[in-house]
């Protein structure tokens, strides 16, 4: 854990819980993409650079989540170096109390102020800006976050942060977090069709082929589709649908992850719902999902 993994010439990684790209950029600046999930990675990520001879020159956070951002404030006030992010994601890491509070769906219960909902603040720019690194190019591929971005290098490697889960993952947990279905699903088309050498991801391993996993995680969602329809074949409420899925997939609940699946499980029926697969019943003030 927290090795130092060379993947082109010009590209690393730091094997952690959540990976830590580098691009090199010559032969003393390096950008890093993400930056971990707290003060103690970015510690690690600083003890590596230092032993390389290596000046952080930016961070460039694929997307706003706190496993991402985790060390961004602690980096940027040793070294002063300069944040990246997609313009819609500026305010989650500038003001990052934005994070849980946009999970919860309300202000959070203290179970929510944890480093994986909850990272420090820090000062971003935009992609956009005439800071950034020009030979680098940036791909929307949202739909996990609001402004999750793929990062891809001269040297044609694809940095694309939280894009798939691996099969392990997709097993232990059943659901995993997903904001908006239906971009999420055309990211996946996206990266499919991309013509990367290699795909450095944050929880999966790095591979040159990245198509069976996407097909894996699509396979997945319409599974998912196909399990809610089917539980509210009769009217249900939300909360016994959750409980129901919780059951199916062997999940443990508490407030955390009644908080994370259930936003996801929510995206889950508004997605279904705008393709008019399932609609709203009110009954005596209760909101019950019916399967159409």
């Amino acid at each position: 854990m927290f090795e130092l993994i060379k993947v082109t010439d010009s590209c690393y990684y730091i094997e952690s819980p959540s990976k830590v790209g580098i691009y090199k950029q010559n032969e003393d600046d390096v950008y890093l993409i993400d930056s971990g999930s707290d003060k103690n990675s970015a510690k690690k990520t600083l003890k590596i650079c230092n032993e390389q001879n290596w000046n952080i020159k930016g961070i460039i956070n694929t997307h706003a989540h706190a496993d991402h951002i985790g060390g961004n404030a602690y980096i940027q006030e040793k070294t002063g170096c300069d944040i990246f992010c997609s313009e819609i994601d500026r305010p989650f890491i500038e003001y990052p109390i934005i994070n849980p509070l946009h999970i919860y769906g309300g202000y959070i219960p203290r179970e929510m102020e944890h480093k994986f909902f909850l990272a420090e603040k820090s000062k971003t720019k935009s992609i956009n800006s005439e800071d950034f690194p020009s030979e680098l190019k940036t791909y929307d591929i949202s739909g996990h976050s609001l402004g999750m971005i793929a990062i891809v290098t001269p040297d044609n490697t694809a940095f694309v942060g939280d894009i798939v889960s691996s099969e392990e993952i997709i097993k232990k947990y059943g659901i995993t977090y997903l904001l908006d279905i239906k971009k999420h699903l055309e990211s996946l088309n996206f990266v499919e069709n991309m013509e990367a050498s290699m795909f450095i991801m944050s929880h999966v391993d790095t591979v040159d082929d990245i198509r069976p996993l996407i097909k894996l995680n699509r396979d997945k969602i319409y599974e998912i589709c196909n399990k809610v329809l089917e539980l509210a074949t009769e009217p249900i409420t939300f909360e016994v649908l959750l409980q129901k899925l919780f059951s199916h997939y062997d999940l443990k609940m508490s407030i955390r992850q009644h908080s994370l699946v259930g936003s996801t499980v929510r995206s889950y029926l508004s997605y279904l719902k705008n393709k008019g697969e399932i609609d709203v019943v009110i009954d005596d003030n209760l909101i019950l999902w019916k399967t159409i």
